[in-house]
């Protein structure tokens, strides 16, 4: 089956702009696929790699072939890339900006590029980067102002045909809070691990708990081959009124989905699980994951709750990665009370769409910061003040930091008082001397 890229008009605008000011240019397709269909969000062409030569002038110089494109910005432009999107969304493929056809006969760089980006996206299992082995490749010819498509599968390295079809879209929200407290015990042997190994048995767990939960939506629940253009409709048999309202389906109310998590993982036993184990600190991981997803009407229950697993891990991967880069050895390493801030999720809607995108600001940050990275990966230009939605806002470590000190202590038990103690002796003395006594009398009798 020919597979299809669905793009809106004003996604073609951008790649006319970008041909004017660059003969050649590469960068991101993402999007969703669904239904056989690869449903295209934003175009994001990859920022200039910035040579040794290139410091000393005020821009990078731009490219004058396709052989200068480097492999490993670019897959490092996609995993970046991928941190922002929302579950159920990825990096669909590339596109390519060139007078000259990319696709006929296929550039082995434009092959050699897809190869690294799979690569480097499949080195994190829970950030959910590859949707399939199978990419797309756009070539944006500048003469003719259109595009021609080709699918190029980076393990089998089979090209298959592929169409462009410029279409409207809408998109259903889903929304979702999942609130985590867990603690991670840490056996003796086990304390001189970095942070790092601690934090993914951590995810592990995590992961594990959300396959085995349970998904309402809208408080409903839903069988996993029912679309979720139906979630919401009172009565589907009305076949009338649903016509009249299925072209306003991206302005329908957004659909909550509540997670009812399960305690014991399946066909564990309580009193198997009950045992006592030295440990030699404990790692705890309190917080909330505010999930936002926009999906395309035809997907299933079945698929929107994966795509939700997928958020929040990716979600969480994501900001823990990033807390782990900014620590410095003496941090990751150290084996006193400490608490980490990782940073928290915020949302950005695109230019001319209602789809929104993630950034994660640290303590202190605003929205000057996700201004800048929000522009350079995504090759977005936003005039003034960007807005960014706080939909998880500032932690309020307060209450963990007194519990940090509290334990930090060494005044944790309650000191009795010399007089107390005498007492408590003298009891202990007259205890042992009845139990001697009675001993006696039992075996003189």
């Amino acid at each position: 089956m020919v597979r299809t890229a669905i793009i809106d008009e004003h996604l073609l605008s951008y790649l006319n702009r970008v041909a004017q000011q660059n003969t050649y240019a590469m960068g991101l397709i993402l999007g969703q696929s669904c239904t056989g269909k690869d449903y295209v969000m934003h175009f994001a062409k990859t920022p200039p790699f910035h040579t040794e030569n290139d410091k000393n002038l005020n821009e990078p110089e731009k490219l004058k072939s396709l052989d200068q494109i480097n492999e490993n910005w670019m897959s490092d432009h996609a995993r970046q890339t991928t941190r922002m999107l929302p579950g159920g969304m990825h990096v669909l493929g590339v596109f390519v900006i060139s007078p000259d056809s990319s696709l006929n006969p296929f550039n082995p760089k434009v092959k050699a590029v897809l190869q690294r980006i799979h690569g480097q996206l499949e080195t994190n299992t829970y950030l959910y980067g590859n949707s399939s082995s199978e990419k797309l490749v756009v070539h944006y010819d500048p003469k003719t102002q259109k595009c021609f498509c080709k699918a190029y599968d980076v393990t089998s390295h089979i090209i298959q045909p592929a169409e462009v079809k410029t279409v409207a879209k809408k998109w259903n929200s889903v929304q979702c809070d999942y609130g985590i407290d867990k603690i991670q015990y840490i056996r003796k042997f086990e304390v001189n691990y970095p942070l790092e190994k601690h934090i993914n048995a951590l995810m592990n767990e995590i992961h594990d708990n959300l396959a085995q939960s349970v998904f309402l939506f809208n408080g409903e629940y839903k069988e996993g081959d029912e679309s979720i253009e139906n979630v919401g409709k009172n009565d589907t048999r009305h076949t009338r009124s649903n016509k009249g309202r299925s072209d306003n389906i991206g302005d329908s109310k957004p659909v909550i989905v509540s997670i009812f998590q399960s305690k014991l993982s399946e066909g564990d036993d309580a009193s198997e699980q009950d045992s006592i184990i030295e440990t030699g600190g404990q790692l705890r991981l309190v917080g909330k994951v505010s999930s936002k997803l926009w999906l395309q009407p035809k997907l299933s229950i079945k698929e929107a709750s994966d795509f939700i697993r997928q958020d929040i891990m990716r979600s969480l991967v994501s900001r823990l990665e990033m807390h782990w880069d900014s620590l410095t050895e003496e941090e990751n390493s150290e084996d006193i009370n400490c608490l980490h801030e990782p940073p928290r999720r915020v949302l950005i809607a695109l230019p001319n769409s209602e789809v929104t995108l993630s950034d994660y600001l640290f303590p202190g940050e605003g929205p000057q910061d996700a201004k800048v990275s929000f522009e350079e990966l995504l090759d977005i230009k936003i005039n003034g003040k960007l807005t960014i939605q706080d939909v998880e806002g500032q932690a309020d470590i307060s209450e963990y930091q007194n519990s940090t000190s509290e334990s930090d202590s060494k005044e944790v038990l309650t000191k009795f008082s010399s007089e107390t103690n005498k007492i408590m002796y003298l009891a202990l003395v007259i205890a042992l001397i009845v139990l001697v006594l009675a001993l006696l009398l039992h075996f003189y009798q």
